[in-house]
Formats: structure tokens, sequence, C-alpha cells
């Protein structure tokens, strides 16, 4: 008998495998799942290489793990527990390679300003005597004086400026906001990224008196379910969590990728479909069904899709224009990895590495640099053989909501125009060349390093950070009930371009749209399953509303 559901979801990154990972795991046997990948791999920016290497040129066996994209992540929180839960259940654990809270790498984080590295505070007293900060703090009080604003969203740095003074939103937040979504503080929603401090203005009208009173936090009812959930069934977890700073794999973030295909593959409930473009999407809500037009291939029936692409590209296969899926651009970042000889190059702060502020004037005096981290340092243990503790890793970021005005410094030589580049044309080698040589002078400068690197890799990733613009959640929840109402069930959206970009969040918000769908089906009595519950359809954004 054939299956009477079919869920299909699209897109082969970690938040698409998530999906069809707890989809399989909840879903009961009756229920076909299948993903699409358009590309011939799965796992997305999650893209490590292990690089043969040898220190002292002498013949030696040894490698470096080279990351592309992220590169570690945080066990705290709900969402870093439920990724701990599902790296156990996928027997990763003897794979985890942690950075220790008491470790160089957890405890020294700096910014390079003023032609200093500075490190950040780890106390009030350090901060009150802190080069970049001291002055500021006397600003910053008024923070306990001041009431809410009273909007409903605004800009980090208006949000920051009007707490804190605009010293802070240059100096330091922006800095922030450079590492975790390359983009321009000015620009992005506080709500949507530092949910926090928005709800500790709202409920106490006040950051500092929120934080003393432990406030801010935007947990969902599913939240705290699930929580109480991985603590009961692994409470060991809570050690580790206690321990540790970030983490990551032996051979990279990219294992837990492959960890998931092949537990896919293995556990025969998920049909894989590789460099499979998906060209349209068309529901009919009469017969329940969406047809999944697919590139030189037959069309994919399903009666419920999941799509984990990025919004720009699930609108370009829909027929009815939603601007709620085209209204945040997504910024292009090149990641150059840097490695060295420990014994030419040797780094006089050790740490996790650095950030360029705002008031760098960084798309000029550092052509688009946002940071650089000290890979090396933070964790040695990947690098196996003659390369291990023999060698400097360091990986610049570069670009951002920067790379066009970045770019623009690259001219053609002697007539002194600007190239029109391509990232696929003619001049893509003259791009990567800019980049690497802007990450090799950012080294020279900032960390006093003057060897010429062994190694560089580049690469340029193009819209892979999405950019949360103000008025970012109240279009989500638009875009919420927009998909209830013209798709009531046939399609819901996960991924780092709605609710969260990092990757605890992307695994998480995956589970929580996988466990809606199979919420919505219901064994009949021939053993088969169907979805019900169209007066209450799952979109993937309802958690928009709690935040």
């Amino acid at each position: 008998m054939s299956p009477r559901t079919n869920i299909t979801v699209l897109g082969g990154g970690i938040s698409g495998l998530s999906t069809a990972y707890y989809l399989a795991k909840t879903a009961p046997s009756t229920v076909k799942i299948t993903l699409i990948e358009g590309t011939k791999r799965t796992g997305g920016w999650l893209h490590s290489d292990r690089v043969k290497y040898d220190p002292s040129h002498t013949g030696e066996k040894g490698s470096v793990l080279l990351e592309r994209g992220p590169r570690s992540l945080r066990p705290q929180g709900i969402s870093g527990l439920n990724t701990l839960e599902m790296v156990r259940n996928l027997g990763l654990e003897s794979e985890i390679e942690p950075v220790s809270k008491s470790s160089p790498a957890a405890k020294n984080r700096y910014i390079y300003s003023h032609k200093t590295l500075h490190k950040l505070p780890s106390t009030i007293m350090g901060a009150l005597t802190h080069p970049l900060l001291a002055a500021k703090i006397p600003r910053a009080g008024l923070d306990l004086i001041k009431g809410g604003s009273g909007q409903e969203d605004e800009s980090i740095q208006d949000f920051v400026t009007r707490r804190f003074g605009k010293g802070f939103s240059d100096d330091l937040i922006s800095a922030m906001v450079h590492g975790i979504y390359a983009g321009d503080v000015s620009k992005l929603s506080v709500r949507a990224t530092f949910g926090m401090l928005y709800h500790m203005e709202k409920d106490y009208g006040s950051v500092a008196l929120g934080m003393l009173m432990g406030g801010g936090t935007v947990d969902t009812p599913w939240d705290l379910t699930l929580k109480e959930r991985i603590v009961k069934e692994m409470s060991d977890l809570q050690e580790f969590v206690g321990k540790t700073s970030i983490y990551s794999f032996t051979n990279g973030l990219e294992e837990l990728s492959q960890s998931l295909e092949k537990d896919l593959v293995k556990g025969g409930r998920v049909d894989i479909r590789k460099d499979c473009v998906v060209e349209r999407l068309d529901a009919n809500l009469a017969s329940r069904d969406v047809r999944i037009s697919i590139k030189g291939q037959d069309p994919v029936h399903a009666n419920t899709v999941i799509s984990a692409l990025p919004p720009l590209k699930l609108q370009k296969l829909l027929s009815t224009p939603y601007p709620e899926l085209t209204h945040n651009p997504a910024v292009t970042v090149a990641v150059v990895n840097l490695v060295y000889p420990a014994d030419q190059a040797r780094l006089a702060s050790p740490g996790f590495g650095y950030l360029i502020p705002r008031s760098e004037n960084s798309a000029v005096k550092h052509r688009g640099l946002l940071g650089v981290v000290f890979d090396s340092c933070a964790i040695p243990a990947q690098d196996q053989g003659a390369s291990r503790d023999n060698t400097l890793k360091l990986t610049a970021m570069i670009g951002g909501h920067m790379f066009n005005e970045a770019l623009s410094q690259l001219s053609s030589g002697s007539a002194g125009s600007t190239l029109e580049l391509s990232l696929t044309g003619s001049h893509k080698d003259d791009v990567k060349d800019f980049f690497a040589k802007t990450a090799v002078d950012a080294v020279k400068k900032h960390l006093k390093i003057d060897a010429t690197p062994d190694l560089i890799k580049v690469h340029i990733h193009q819209e892979c950070i999405p950019q949360y613009l103000v008025g970012h959640l109240q279009r989500m929840q638009t875009l919420d009930q927009s998909l209830r109402k013209d798709f009531d069930g046939l399609l819901a959206v996960t991924g780092a371009g709605y609710l969260g970009v990092s990757v605890n969040d992307c695994i998480k918000n995956a589970r929580e749209v996988a466990e809606a769908v199979v919420s919505k089906l219901e064994e009949e009595e021939d053993g088969e399953a169907q979805l019900v519950g169209r007066q209450d359809a799952v979109t993937g954004l309802e958690r928009s509303w709690f935040l």
C-alpha cells in the first residue's frame, strides 16, 4: 500500500538535513519522506577540508583542518543543549574537541582599534579601566534611569546609542555584529538579533536592571518543554555545558552534516535526491497536493513541503510574490585560511581572535576586514601529525555588508578604473588574489607577523548570511499569516533566513517545524497517516509571535 502522506524537504544544508532527521525520528512509518538538494553534496555552508601540510618541509606526515564556513558550536542555551543531544544520538561524542572556559581561546577575545589589539574585559572592574570603554562608562550609566522607547523595533545602533551612548555602539557592539552577522549595526533589527536586550528594556526599563534580575529570556513554551525533556534524559550534558566555552569535531564541523546524512541513509526512512534543481512549486489546496517541478526530471508530489531554502530562492519557486521573502538581503563573505610554520609566526596575544569595529572604517582602512580567528589557538587538536603544535593557522573574514565597497578598491591597474568584477567570470582570480592579499596584509599590520604563509585558501560565499533588517519579526508574522492562508499547511519554512542564523538555531528550528508537522498527522484505522488540523496549519514561523 502506497503512503497516503508524502513530506518533502527542500534543501540539504544543516536545516534541511536536521528537518529530515527529526521527521524520520517522529513520523509514522507510513509517511514517505524525501529530501531534495540542488547540488552534489549536502551540508550547505558546513564545509571542512583536511589538507596535507608539513611545517618543517622535511617530508613528515601531517595535516591541517581548514573550515570554509562555521567552525564551532556553543553548548549553552536550549539550542545548544538540543544540538548536543543530536551529537550524542549520532554517536559523535568521541569526535568532540572542546574548548574549556579556562583556556586562552575562551578568555581572550580582542578588538582591533586605534592601531592596537584590545582584550575585551571579563569583569566590571576590567571595563571601568579599559582604554576603549572607561570613558564611555558614565554615559552608559544613563541606562539605569532611561525608560523604554515604546518602539516595536529599531536598529541595533539606535538601541545601543540611546541606552549606552554612540561609543558603545561604534567601538564594541558593531564589532560583535561583524563577527556574528557580518552586518551593518545601523540596519539590523535589535529585536531579531539581540532580543534579550530588547526584552530587558521592555520588561524592566533598563538593560542593566534586566541583567541583574536575570530577565530578557525569550524562550517559548515549546523551548521549555524541550529543555526539560533533554535535561531529564541526559542530565550529564549539563556538566559539559558548564565547563565548555565552544566545541567542534576532530575533522571539523562538517562531521555533523556528514553524520546526519549517513544516519538518514542507514535508517532508510528518507529518500535523499541530490543534484536536483527545483524550478517551481504549485500547490493545489483542493487535492492537498504540491507539485514540485525539477529541472530535467519528472515532478515530485508532496502533501507537505518544508522549505529549508534561503527565502530569496523560495520566492523564485512561487507564482505569488511575498515581499517578506525578498525584503532582507544576504551578505557575501570571503573566508581566507592562512597557514604558517610556527617557528616563523607566533601570536603575541593568544586567544580566540579579533574583530574590527565600525569606528575603524574597515571598508576603507582595512579593505573590508571583519575579523580574524586564531584557529590553531582555539582548537589545536584538529591539526594532526607533524602539523600539530607546529603550525599557526588563522582565518580572516572579509566583506559582509562592506563587500562591494571593499572590492571597489581593486582597480584595473594603469587605467585606474574600477573593474566590473564577477565572482564567476574572468576576474574571479583577481578577486581571490585581492582577498588573499587583504588577509596577509592584515596579519602583518595587526599581529606583527611578517612571515609568508605556506598555505592560502580563499573561498567566497555568496549571500551566505541573511540580514535581519529592522521590522524583521513583524514581517515574519505577516508571512506566517500569508502562508497559513494561501497554503493551509502545504508549505512550511525553516532555515537561517527566518528565525536565527546560527547552526544551533537552524537545528532547533528544524526540530520544531518537523515535530509540529508530525503533530498534525493522525493514525487512521487502516494504519495509514494523513494530515489533519488544517485550521491550525504549520508554517514554521509560529515562534515569531513569541520573540
